[in-house]
């Protein structure tokens, strides 16, 4: 299955992609990131896991236009096409 995974901001440059599909062989939003783990390196992992495995609070993930918080967290199922968007902590006044 393919899913496509876009950054904005900051993350664009630090992940080295603003969008790039990926030839995903997992089944969940967790299986996916680790999956980028692998293929990207240590620093996509620093940057989106806390020294527990856990996704950093501050990082937002999106599936096909919606928060993980709606949807089922980490364990929410990926299927062919979706399109998943990180996003870098945003501050503003």
């Amino acid at each position: 299955m393919h899913v496509v995974v876009r950054t904005i901001g900051p993350f664009t440059d630090q992940f080295g992609f603003h969008q790039l599909t990926v030839n995903f062989r997992g089944r969940t939003i967790n299986d996916l990131l680790n999956q980028l783990c692998d293929e990207r390196g240590q620093k996509f992992c620093n940057i989106v896991f806390d020294q527990d495995g856990q996704l950093r609070r501050y990082i937002k993930v999106l599936v096909n236009g919606r928060g993980l918080h709606v949807l089922q967290g980490l364990d929410t199922p990926l299927t062919d096409g979706d399109v998943i968007a990180l996003f870098p902590p945003v501050a503003g006044g």
